[in-house]
């Protein structure tokens, strides 16, 4: 500012001090001698060459002017020279801001409570700098995607706005700090004083929340020890209020991170998460992470921060690396949305409505109710996968289900004459499944669990994966069914259908078909893990 003072020494005997008019001060115009005038530059070094810069009065209020109004006096507004140079010959009387935008580098400046006074020329010169971006931290009082502006009282700056992920984003703000008066759709206007914007970086207002939760991987009492390695399983993690307070928003709206930590305390990488459910009303979420390598001397480590955004990977449940669909039944069903990372059959529900489910919500079906998954009959080369099995490779599946009654023969799910899950009275759940043979007919192979562990309105783990005929696992909850499978001969001509869930009176949960084979390990962990009572691991604050 004192570089100019020597040059616009000449000048002050000329000077008429700024007049009580509260649009135009002085009439400097008059005299030819400038009220204002400086050099702006550039963040590099270099002029910052015909950028627009406006004088703005300090009671300016972009929303209450009117339509008129808004738009600042020509003598308020001016450009520079090809060197930075700027100058008026007329300035708001009292307090202003001053704004320069530089439009080729998108540089900004604001300089705020600039004050004139009468026979005294200003000069102010200064840098650009790159905007800056604020996210507002909000309360559960604003809906998602609501809209609004969010404006700073004498200047010109003006941004629509809209709350995501709990968040009022206001971007493109020159570096300065102010007060953000926002204006959202059906709510008086309200502020946020000291906000510090810094150039080319993002800051977030309000009280940083932060959840540090520690996962022990230990098995339950009296649950023998792993017998195999068990790599990229997914674990379902359970929050509830003992763990948060769900009647803040900030429970959910913000950045989840999962790594495992070794018994020597060695650090994983950031393991995939993503959460499937949250109910503030029945005060529980859910989030899936995938664990790289499961040792059950290993914790995990789940870390929240409210002032990040979300960044959930999306490989928890990847259709390169064995899952075809995955159904959690949580997000609604219209359509039932697919788990997998592609997200590649929705599933289009008729009469199926939501329920309580083993791990977040369910599906609740009548006898006459189906689910199908769209565009699932016949394989889809721009697919990485499908939901055609028909025996000659690999194939697993685990699926809870909550029949009503037990009296009568019912269909969980189907894949026309392919493969089955069906449950037949005094013989429990069957898994069909057609094989084709070198000769013109094919064969059909059942697995019948017997009764045991089967009651009618409690919830049923069923899991079955196959590599060969001779090499299959069947589960009804922890129990391994270990009869050989009876075979039919079939000549029928193979279906082309979608595949559905459907024929059966209850409720259905955590459904997963997948082209791989799935060991004694993989499917008991899977069972402990998604229970709906007694459910390993368990959450505990760190």
């Amino acid at each position: 500012m004192d570089t100019l003072k020597y040059f616009l020494a000449g000048f002050v005997a000329l000077f008429v001090g700024c007049s009580s008019n509260s649009q135009v001060a002085g009439n400097s115009a008059e005299t030819g001698s400038p009220e204002l005038a400086g050099v702006l530059m550039l963040n590099d070094g270099k002029p910052a060459a015909y950028a627009k810069v406006q004088c703005v009065p300090g009671n300016y209020n972009i929303i209450a002017a009117s339509e008129a109004e808004q738009v600042l006096p020509s003598a308020f507004e001016t450009e520079t020279d090809e060197n930075g140079n700027y100058e008026f010959d007329s300035i708001p009387s009292g307090n202003f801001s001053l704004e320069a935008f530089h439009q080729e580098s998108g540089q900004m400046l604001l300089l705020q409570n600039l004050n004139a006074e009468e026979d005294e020329p200003l000069a102010v010169n200064d840098t650009l700098q790159g905007p800056g971006t604020v996210k507002l931290l909000v309360s559960g009082a604003f809906r998602e995607n609501q809209s609004g502006e969010a404006i700073v009282i004498g200047t010109t700056i003006r941004r629509s706005v809209s709350v995501q992920n709990g968040k009022i984003v206001v971007d493109s703000l020159p570096a300065d700090t102010f007060e953000l008066v926002v204006y959202m759709d059906g709510m008086s206007p309200f502020g946020f004083k000291d906000v510090s914007v810094k150039p080319e970086e993002t800051t977030v207002w309000g009280d940083s929340v932060t959840y540090t939760f520690k996962v022990p991987l230990a098995l339950p009492e009296g649950i023998d020890s792993l017998g195999t390695v068990v790599s990229d399983f997914p674990l379902a993690i359970r929050l509830t209020e003992k763990e948060i307070a769900f009647d803040s928003a900030e429970v959910v709206n913000g950045r989840w991170e999962a790594v495992r930590i070794s018994k020597d305390g060695n650090r994983s990488k950031k393991l995939p998460i993503a959460q499937t459910y949250f109910d503030a009303s029945a005060k529980e979420a859910v989030f899936w992470v995938s664990v790289d390598s499961l040792n059950v001397s290993d914790s995990l480590e789940l870390h929240f921060d409210n002032t990040m955004d979300p960044a959930y990977a999306k490989d928890v449940f990847p259709t390169n690396r064995s899952y075809s669909l995955v159904w959690h039944f949580d997000s609604g069903l219209e359509p039932v949305g697919d788990g997998a990372e592609k997200g590649y059959f929705a599933g289009l529900p008729t009469g199926v409505v939501p329920a309580d489910g083993v791990v977040g919500k369910g599906a609740k079906l009548d006898e006459g109710d189906v689910i199908v998954a769209e565009n699932s009959s016949a394989a889809d080369s721009s697919r990485k996968v499908n939901l055609n099995y028909d025996g000659s490779g690999y194939f697993c599946f685990s699926v809870w289900v909550k029949l009503e009654s037990l009296e009568s023969e019912q269909t969980i799910f189907k894949k026309s004459k392919e493969y089955a899950l069906r449950y037949v009275p005094e013989k429990g759940f069957i898994v069909d499944l057609w094989v084709p043979d070198s000769s013109s007919d094919s064969v059909k192979y059942a697995w019948l669990s017997g009764m045991s562990d089967i009651k009618a309105g409690e919830w049923v783990y069923v899991a079955f994966s196959r590599h060969t005929i001779s090499q299959s696992n069947f589960y009804v909850n922890d129990r391994k069914i270990e009869t050989e499978p009876g075979q039919i001969a079939w000549t029928g001509v193979r279906d082309v259908a979608d595949f559905e869930v459907g024929g059966f009176t209850g409720t259905i949960d955590e459904l997963m078909l997948g082209s791989c084979f799935r060991d004694d390990d993989w499917t008991r962990l899977t069972y402990l893990n998604q229970r709906p009572e007694n459910y390993w691991p368990a959450l505990s604050a760190r």
